[in-house]
């Protein structure tokens, strides 16, 4: 798993973001540019969460 797949999986990265990085990297990353592709459409389909109400 690259650096922009787990950024990816732990929130840190927007789709924005990642593409970026994506561009940067992608001759690099060979075959396996496609799946990052793949993640980046995927994360992008999930809304982002909602800022919590909760006051301290």
């Amino acid at each position: 798993m690259c650096i922009i797949c787990i950024d990816l999986a732990k929130g840190v990265l927007t789709g924005k973001d990642a593409r970026r990085h994506l561009g940067e990297m992608r001759g690099k990353l060979g075959a396996h540019a496609s799946e990052v592709q793949a993640k980046i459409e995927e994360a992008e389909q999930v809304p982002p969460a909602a800022p919590s109400t909760a006051k301290p």
